[in-house]
């Protein structure tokens, strides 16, 4: 098992570490491959005005980029290579298309509620545990769900991980319904890696509906009681403040 100080981190060595306020922008944004403004201005604790001006500014030197991806969330924004190079980070540019765009948003939403509650050094994003993974050359909080045809194992990636101590665990952010043998499948392999002791538990941040049933069903049919199942951070309309005040929670 991993601790915080032990998870291999995508930094790359004796770079970013005295970051300005704009390296830390650009840092949390890599991090999490894409966010809105509105994410800035909750990470980084500063009102609109201020985080429009500092994307601006770089976006203007470069170490940003401003996707139009979706005309319903004009802000979305993305590290550069140069971006990730001036913040320190080992990760590649992230490749963001317009169906993946809302559950991206989740994503760093429920990062900024679990850093306000835990701190952001506890928190793993999907692509620093990609980055992780392949510089150790094996799993490390993901689940094994097959076999690759060279023979490596097929992983299944969380959305991210918090670190508490010696424990880890998997957040799954659930949007909509998977096809049940695809979700049996997944939640088997999340209790063959409980029993492997790489993680310690899994909590499903789902959506209201057919999400949530999707699931549900899936932990009774494969009877994996360690799976936790919480409401997900609601979608953030453009121009409104998140809220990373944590929702209570659910079993």
């Amino acid at each position: 098992m991993w601790s915080a100080e032990q998870f291999p981190s995508a930094l790359i060595p004796n770079e970013g570490e005295a970051l300005t306020r704009d390296g830390e922008l650009v840092r949390f944004v890599g991090r999490h491959g894409a966010v809105s403004v509105e994410h800035v201005m909750a990470a980084l604790g500063v009102g609109r005005t201020a985080a429009y001006r500092r994307v601006a500014a770089c976006v203007e030197c470069g170490l940003l980029q401003r996707l139009p991806l979706l005309r319903e969330e004009p802000s979305l924004l993305r590290a550069t290579r140069a971006g990730l190079r001036y913040a320190g980070l080992g990760l590649p540019v992230a490749v963001i298309s317009p169906g993946a765009v809302d559950h991206r948003l989740r994503c760093a939403t429920a990062a900024l509620v679990l850093s306000a509650e835990l701190g952001v050094d506890r928190i793993v994003t999907e692509r620093e545990l990609r980055f992780a993974e392949r510089t150790e050359g094996r799993p490390i909080a993901s689940a094994e769900v097959g076999t690759l045809p060279g023979g490596a194992p097929r992983l299944h990636r969380p959305d991210l991980v918090v670190l508490e101590g010696e424990r880890a665990t998997a957040i799954e952010v659930e949007l909509s319904a998977k096809a049940p043998a695809r979700l049996d499948a997944i939640i088997r392999a999340w209790r063959r890696t409980v029993a492997a002791r790489r993680i310690d538990g899994v909590r499903y941040l789902c959506a209201p509906g057919p999400a949530r049933r999707a699931v549900e069903r899936s932990v009774e049919r494969t009877h994996a009681r360690l799976v936790r199942i919480e409401e997900a951070p609601p979608r953030h309309r453009p121009g409104e403040p998140i809220a990373v005040v944590s929702p209570p929670g659910e079993s």
